[in-house]
């Protein structure tokens, strides 16, 4: 079990990875872009903490929460790559602060975001994760609006890599909404 989990997770990342490799040379395809730049992002997501429900850890529970989900992604990249900061909470008291990376992939009015990020877990009442350290990926597919702003579906998936003797994971799904904040001219 522990080597088919590795599997997705080298599968998931090294795709995400390859995505943000490749997306200067898709850019030159027809309508589908690497977003250089622009404004930053102020991101709402809500949605379901463990939605897949994955198996808990001893002695807890395996509820599927609500959960919300703010971000800030910044609007300067570099080669189409931006930071991104977070906080996800859920209604049993975990949360999640992060920060990592993330790159805009467009075609016509869709928005393909994937983020790279780690940061710490607290548990609360809610899903054991075995340990503070975690890392997090999202992917995110949203339509953006005459004005910038964007609505879509977001997933997201915390895990610990197994740099702890057991992985549980953490599997989510959410409704977003994307403002662009204005801070000066973008190009």
């Amino acid at each position: 079990m522990k080597n088919k989990q590795w599997a997705w997770t080298g599968i998931l990342g090294s795709a995400v990875l390859g995505l943000l490799a490749a997306t200067p040379a898709l850019a030159d395809s027809e309508g589908l872009h690497v977003i250089q730049g622009g404004p930053s992002y102020f991101n709402i997501g809500l949605g379901a903490f463990n939605a897949a429900g994955v198996t808990p850890g001893p002695g807890y529970t395996n509820a599927t929460l609500p959960e919300i989900n703010l971000e800030y992604q910044t609007g300067a990249k570099l080669f189409g790559v931006g930071a991104v900061y977070g906080l996800m909470a859920n209604t049993n008291g975990g949360f999640m602060g992060y920060t990592g990376f993330y790159t805009d992939v467009a075609w016509d009015h869709w928005v393909l975001t994937p983020v790279l990020a780690m940061g710490g877990y607290h548990q609360g009442r809610g899903k054991y994760l075995d340990g503070t350290f975690q890392f997090r990926l999202e992917l995110s597919l949203d339509y953006q609006f005459a004005n910038q702003s964007r609505f879509g579906l977001k997933i997201a998936h915390i895990s610990n890599a197994y740099i702890k003797d057991s992985d549980p994971g953490e599997d989510e799904i959410m409704l977003n909404y994307s403002m662009p904040l204005s801070f000066g001219e973008h190009s």
